[in-house]
């Protein structure tokens, strides 16, 4: 085996183990939380060696960067904006919609969201990250949509706020309930109607 072979083999497997111990520390710091989530629970869920654990993350704050970072990628679809510039506004708004709720009740999401905010004053860089890169991208995105798709009609700061409340509209107090654990998520009947409610609300705005 080359040298350069040597060296992609070793990245594989580094990126292979990375992603393992990602995975097995979201789960117990989704269930657990940060503070009752200790590095000798991730490592023996990951099945690694605390050498080990702590060669790809030197801190459990590290660790948690980490996953939060990493769900927070998920978040982003970067075929959305893409597939909605095909489309005529309804159908744009219709298909940003139906993706929006699939990520904004699943069940890792909700849980995410649950562990930031809790986490927020620790970590408020963590919670910008899970802002900036969460919502807001999502608003930017429906933003420049709007921005370019509605004859003039919106001014860049007007189509902003209009993606803004599509957004609320879109989660309605179902989210809220949903975060405290009260209610499962929305049906698919309740989710048609979250989005044709958030639809209709724009429609009518740029006009």
């Amino acid at each position: 085996m080359t040298t350069n072979a040597s060296g992609r083999a070793r990245a594989m497997r580094a990126r292979t183990m990375r992603g393992a111990i990602l995975a097995g520390a979201r789960q117990l710091f989704l269930a657990e939380g940060f503070e009752r989530t200790s590095m000798d629970a991730v490592a023996a869920a990951t099945g690694v060696s605390k050498m080990t654990l702590y060669r790809h993350f030197r801190s459990k704050e590290a660790l948690f960067a980490g996953v939060v970072g990493e769900m927070v990628e998920t978040i982003a679809d970067p075929e959305l904006a893409r597939t909605m510039a095909r489309l005529p506004l309804r159908a744009a708004l219709e298909t940003f919609g139906r993706r929006s709720l699939e990520w904004i009740f699943a069940p890792e999401a909700l849980g995410l969201h649950r562990v930031v905010v809790a986490e927020s004053r620790r970590f408020p860089e963590l919670g910008r990250m899970f802002y900036d890169r969460g919502p807001a991208a999502n608003v930017a995105t429906l933003a420049a949509y709007l921005a370019r798709n509605t004859n003039g009609a919106l001014r860049p700061a007007d189509a902003e706020r209009l993606a803004a409340e599509f957004m609320s509209l879109l989660r309605g107090y179902e989210h809220m309930q949903a975060l405290l654990g009260l209610v499962g998520p929305p049906s698919p009947r309740q989710r048609d109607r979250q989005v044709a409610r958030a639809v209709e609300h724009v429609l009518q705005k740029a006009k």
